[in-house]
């Protein structure tokens, strides 16, 4: 009888523990500020790389800034505001998505603007439902650009810059194997 009274106050209390963190979900990892704030405009740039390298997540600014230099190869945007509204224009980000700029950036966009960069086509299901933040993380997974990580998982600044290289050196392989 003992045993079936600690065993009825102990259902309870696992109920109310799983369903408290249910509730917390996962947040994002909100910085003070972006490198992008401190270093942004002409001769910038090497510094804003250099100030990555210590950030332990890349926020939606910075990796705005840094796709946007790859994909442009400069970034004429002044705010994040522009940022943001240029990528919602690319599709890297749904039109009704709304990220703070100082958030920790989701794998998944960056995966989606990289998998643009790369014309990535993808599998089957890329194929027919255009790029999503799931399977262009996968298919970057596959072609050993991005870690092994999901899409709402975050990258360090430096796991970024890995990244952003990875994306260049396929370019180049790209455009070198065009040129033969």
């Amino acid at each position: 009888m003992r045993g079936l009274a600690m065993r009825s106050s102990v259902v309870p209390l696992a109920i109310l523990l799983l369903a408290s963190a249910g509730m917390t979900g996962c947040a994002r990892t909100v910085l003070d500020s972006s490198a992008v704030d401190e270093w942004s405009g002409d001769g910038a740039e090497l510094d804003y790389w250099e100030h990555l390298e210590s950030q332990r997540v890349v926020t939606n600014h910075d990796a705005l800034h840094g796709l946007l230099m790859l994909a442009d190869g400069a970034d004429s945007h002044e705010t994040y505001e522009q940022r943001l509204a240029d990528a919602r224009v690319r599709t890297w980000i749904a039109g009704d998505a709304a990220p703070g700029a100082n958030e920790s950036a989701a794998i998944g966009m960056m995966a989606v603007a990289a998998c643009d960069i790369l014309s990535v086509k993808g599998g089957l299901t890329m194929r027919l439902f255009g790029p999503s933040p799931r399977y262009c993380t996968r298919e970057l997974i596959f072609m050993d650009i991005l870690p092994q990580r999901t899409e709402h998982q975050s990258l360090s600044g430096l796991e970024f810059i890995d990244l952003v290289g990875r994306i260049e050196d396929r370019l180049a392989e790209e455009s070198g194997s065009a040129k033969e």
